[in-house]
């Protein structure tokens, strides 16, 4: 499918040490995988138990149960595409005044960005992301610079530290960008870690303890900086915005891909099941079968908690916005 390709890129991005297995799972692994991976677990489960004699297989009524509440469960999946799908239309279904008013307000941000870069911003997320970036770097280097021999030497020393950490940042950023492709979760990924709350709490502490030992154009400098870390933000909000939108959507889509098969392969197994002699196959078979047939069923399910966890982890990690922030924002 198209779309997986994207979670495929999406697997070289952030995590690294002993929680990138953790951050693969939650974020940047390929839902499909995943979702493949945890129903061919519960196979495999039932293919062991089965062959080694602890689940003979040899009374079909509790089978009969089990593809029942399958098929139940599936059909309940299908309830939630639709409400999946209601969400995303009751964001999509506007009156043309409150169309024109966002377009409006988006279009400011973006006339806000190419002023003070002086440049035209691209319209792709990636490029524009990338735009900020280069602008918060400039203005924080700037205000580096222009510290230099004009205050004290504490609040230079607390203005370097600041402005190389967001150089830094902004360096890192950047490097993703020109490495990553251009799907919407590629973007936002690359900012989950990216929270500048406290650089701006420290610059704003700078200005309030040093006051009158700051020029006027340090006391710019500062602000400009604080207006740039404050725009990062604001992109990252409303492309998680369009993420959660694209990923929903997404989501209920590949649901009905898994839905239909799994329900049609629960179906098939009810009917072998209702042979009145048993299944027409030796034990070799249904040892086999019967666990196949339970992972095709739970995909469905594996499918929908693999997308779950990350939305839920994207949330998560975005909830706060500027001048705030959370543990779970802090990298």
């Amino acid at each position: 499918m198209d779309d997986a390709t994207s979670d495929d890129r999406a697997g070289s991005k952030s995590g690294t040490g002993v929680g990138q297995p953790i951050q693969w799972v939650l974020l940047t692994g390929n839902r499909f995988v995943i979702a493949a991976t945890l129903a061919a677990g519960f196979g495999a489960v039932y293919l062991v138990l089965s062959i080694s004699g602890f689940a003979p297989l040899m009374d079909m009524q509790p089978l009969f149960y089990a593809f029942s509440g399958l098929i139940s469960g599936n059909f309940t999946l299908i309830t939630v595409v639709v409400s999946i799908n209601q969400l995303v239309l009751s964001r999509e279904l506007r009156t043309p005044g409150q169309l024109e008013s966002q377009i409006e307000r988006t279009t400011d941000f973006r006339e806000e960005v190419e002023t003070v870069t002086n440049r035209t911003a691209p319209a792709e997320p990636a490029g524009f992301l990338r735009l900020v970036a280069e602008s918060t770097r400039r203005d924080a280097q700037r205000l580096g610079g222009l510290s230099v021999g004009s205050v004290p030497a504490d609040a230079r020393d607390e203005i370097d530290e600041i402005t190389t950490e967001i150089t830094d940042e902004f360096d890192r950023i950047d490097a993703h960008i020109e490495a990553s492709a251009d799907g919407i979760f590629d973007t936002l990924s690359m900012t989950l870690e990216t929270n500048f709350a406290h650089e701006i709490q420290r610059l704003e502490s700078v200005q309030r303890t040093h006051g009158d030992d700051v020029p006027a154009v340090v006391d710019d400098a500062i602000g400009d900086v604080r207006d740039r870390l404050r725009e990062m933000d604001i992109a990252r909000q409303y492309f998680k915005s369009m993420y959660l939108q694209v990923e929903l959507s997404r989501l209920s889509r590949y649901l009905l891909y898994a839905g239909v098969p799994a329900v049609g392969t629960a179906i098939a197994a009810l009917f072998v099941l209702t042979a009145a002699a048993g299944p027409p196959f030796g034990e070799p078979v249904r040892a086999v079968l019967f666990p196949l047939a339970v992972a095709v069923g739970v995909f469905p399910l594996a499918l929908l908690f693999a997308y779950i966890l990350r939305t839920a982890t994207v949330t998560e990690r975005t909830a706060a916005i500027t001048p705030f922030t959370t543990p779970e924002q802090e990298p």
